[in-house]
């Protein structure tokens, strides 16, 4: 099989993440701070290690500020819900992923005024419109780097207007972390993360980091229960992280995420992002060649996640990408990639796009087949 949907999940993981997830189901076991036994306290060192890497990953300074989740949806569900009450308003953009979209749909039917400000063609965020619809706003939420696209937004202005406004600035790195380079001294106030993509763990593991400057105190916690802390108390802790994390964490996730993050340091993110473009590169330019097909990206002299999204003309996204799985074992994506309004703004829907993605692991070898069942396909 030629792997090419890491922007769903990076696949293959590198071995210590493999490692790392059989380590603590086969040796550790138990649930962490469920408990004073030896295999209780190992969990929680694994908790309380991941949530340092991810703390210094983000460059936050305290990593009692990184809470742990199922995922980025959950997480950005957690801020936007327990953020947000009728009558608030809320700016994000024309291309996000529905983990945004869904929940304030749900906040506008409730009450709060959600504005979409839009974007170029190619997913920029246009910053004079946005400049003009954060008036008032609370909170802004915007993706860092598309899913469709692989459009990469330039977060230190943002981040300025923002903060001239006084709104929190909600940033979801779900497509972005372990690719390109982010972090608080670039301005946001919140960001959100999922750990089976580019930060190479496994599903069922994400969060929040907040900065030094964020008073978490205005997220209304959405869950309470269980924690190991303050057991002897009917009412959720009021501290972080346990005030906005309830019930048994991934234990086997968390080990793998640690394990996926120092890797990534192992390597240096500017070595990853050179090997990806080179890939991606390499991928976009071929496909480009192909008579009838368009390729949706960023120009060549901006920031991109490696993101390789294209149509061939008068094709159906989803034959193309039956095609290339069942004749060529060669796995992508088709549709509408969860994000309809990103492809209302760079002008592939109803159609949406055949995505292609690869990873730190996909070879040139891989690529150049891959370009060979593109081609046949569209003869």
């Amino acid at each position: 099989m030629i792997y090419l949907d890491n922007a769903s999940t990076s696949w293959p993981k590198p071995e210590s993440v493999v490692n790392a997830v059989s380590d603590y189901v086969r040796n550790i076991g138990a649930s962490p701070a469920r408990g004073n036994c030896t295999a209780a306290l190992d969990a929680l060192g694994v908790v309380l290690d991941c949530r340092e890497a991810v703390a210094q990953f983000f460059g936050c300074t305290n990593s009692l500020n990184v809470i742990f989740t199922h995922n980025v949806t959950w997480a950005i569900n957690i801020a936007l819900h327990g953020m947000i009450k009728s009558g608030d308003k809320v700016v994000s953009s024309t291309m996000e992923h529905n983990a945004v979209t869904r929940p304030l749909t749900t906040l506008a039917e409730k009450g709060a005024d959600v504005v979409y400000s839009p974007c170029d063609s190619r997913g920029h965020l246009d910053l004079d419109a946005f400049r003009k619809n954060i008036i008032g706003a609370k909170l802004a939420v915007l993706n860092h780097g598309s899913n469709v696209t692989g459009t990469v937004q330039d977060v230190v202005s943002i981040s300025e207007i923002c903060r001239s406004n006084g709104t929190v600035f909600l940033l979801d790195v779900a497509q972005s972390a372990g690719i390109v380079p982010i972090t608080f001294a670039q301005g946001p106030d919140i960001i959100a993360f999922t750990g089976h993509k580019g930060l190479l763990g496994v599903p069922g593991t994400g969060g929040m980091a907040f900065s030094d400057s964020f008073d978490t105190n205005r997220i209304q916690s959405l869950a309470q229960g269980g924690t190991g802390s303050l057991s002897e108390e009917s009412r959720h802790p009021d501290f972080m992280p346990d005030r906005l994390e309830a019930g048994t964490m991934n234990g086997p996730g968390l080990a793998g995420l640690l394990a996926g993050i120092e890797y990534l340091n192992s390597i240096g993110l500017d070595e990853i992002y050179k090997r990806k473009m080179l890939i991606a590169g390499k991928l976009a330019r071929g496909i480009e060649a192909i008579p009838g097909a368009t390729v949706f990206k960023p120009l060549p002299d901006k920031l991109w996640t490696a993101v390789v999204s294209f149509t061939l003309a008068d094709s159906c996204t989803a034959s193309i990408a039956d095609y290339l799985s069942r004749e060529h074992n060669i796995c992508c994506r088709h549709g509408f990639h969860c994000a309809a309004s990103a492809h209302r703004t760079i002008g592939t829907f109803p159609g949406g796009t055949v995505r292609l993605s690869p990873g730190i692991f996909t070879t040139m070898d891989e690529i150049e087949n891959t370009l060979e069942a593109v081609r046949n396909y569209s003869e």
